[in-house]
């Protein structure tokens, strides 16, 4: 008999990953129908705040045209935010493997089904021939009676010679046909080629499950961080500039400062909206600090400076958040959907400047 307990043990196995990575992907296509709910309610949150943002007519003129500005750039984030749920395609199912997984039951099943029908068939044969048998005893029997009733002494002799016949010729030829049957096991070697059969069609499932999950989940961070990370940004950029000109009206002393200030407090509001969108997705903003460590896997260089009050490859400046998603992406228990931008620390070394100094004199 063929050894099939490998095989057996390889189906087994194969079935047991095809189940996880099936849950997986429904899992992605349960994420993606909340993810659609939403980001529609975030868009819809998100543009309210928007529409309540106006400019008091107590401000000054200098003031109103720089808010005005400030609300502009908001109006993009808004107008951006606008479009997430064409962004997210909704309409465009998670897409799941065409082929059928062949279960180890199904194998066994189609097992038992065939050594079943080779039992019966072989019952059949076997009954076929006992008939045969039977008949030719009847004949044998008539024939045997005509025989004693013509030429008894005859029959007698023919009886001794029967039992006196050697039977080594049907002896030899019943052990023939059980040593071919038992060198040519036909059967088992069908069984065999059965389960290498489901074995390969399986892996090729596997396979093409495998590609649709990563599909998913490239759909996942293409939108995190295409379609939401840059409203974000948007308004980052934009409080950096409102706080510079909070601390330019705090140092002239200006009448309006707290009402300015109080107005400013959309960016945070509106920001603290697209944070609760990435936390309730377990994505979430990652902002080095001034004086950290360049890290080059979760910092992205966009500029170099000299500042003498800080070391070379330590940060000076954040440009733009990092993003993280804090569950299991592309097969990392942590990804990093995209880096932060930073502005580094170069300084010239102390022996260049006093060479350069050495040239200018």
């Amino acid at each position: 008999m063929i050894e099939k307990s490998g095989l057996v043990q390889e189906l087994l196995v194969l079935q047991q990953q095809y189940e996880g990575r099936q849950k997986k992907l429904e899992k992605w296509k349960a994420e993606f129908d909340r993810l659609s709910q939403e980001t529609e309610q975030f868009m819809f949150s998100f543009h309210e705040k928007y529409e309540q943002t106006t400019i008091d007519e107590e401000f000054t003129n200098e003031l109103k045209e720089k808010l005005e500005n400030r609300l502009e750039g908001i109006r993009l984030s808004d107008k951006s935010v606008s479009r997430l749920i064409r962004r997210l395609n909704p309409e465009k199912e998670i897409e799941t493997a065409t082929s059928e997984f062949i279960l180890a039951e199904k194998i066994g099943e189609q097992i038992n089904k065939n050594r079943k029908v080779v039992s019966e068939t072989e019952e059949v044969v076997s009954g076929s021939a006992s008939d045969l048998q039977n008949q030719a005893d009847v004949e044998m029997k008539a024939e045997e009676n005509h025989l004693e009733s013509s030429e008894v002494d005859e029959h007698n002799k023919q009886e001794h010679d029967i039992q006196n016949q050697p039977i080594e010729d049907v002896s030899i030829e019943k052990e023939a046909e059980v040593k071919e049957e038992t060198e040519n096991p036909t059967y088992s070697e069908s069984e065999a080629a059965l389960l290498k059969e489901a074995i390969g069609s399986n892996q090729n499932v596997l396979q093409e499950v495998n590609e649709k999950i990563e599909a998913a989940e490239k759909r996942f961070v293409t939108f995190m961080e295409k379609g939401v990370a840059p409203i974000i940004d948007g308004l980052y950029s934009g409080s950096n500039y409102a706080n510079d000109l909070l601390v330019e009206l705090e140092q002239q002393n200006h009448e309006q400062f707290s009402k300015v200030k109080e107005w400013l407090t959309i960016y945070p509001r509106l920001m603290k909206e697209v944070e609760g969108l990435f936390n309730e997705f377990h994505v979430d903003l990652y902002t080095p600090q001034p004086q950290d460590t360049f890290d080059e896997y979760k910092h992205e260089p966009i500029g170099v400076v000299e500042d003498e009050e800080l070391e070379d490859e330590q940060i000076k400046e954040v440009v733009r958040y990092g993003l993280i998603y804090q569950k299991e992406l592309f097969n990392q228990s942590h990804f990093l959907i995209r880096p932060a931008q930073v502005i580094v620390v170069k300084n010239k070394s102390k022996d260049l400047v006093e060479e350069n100094r050495g040239n200018v004199e």
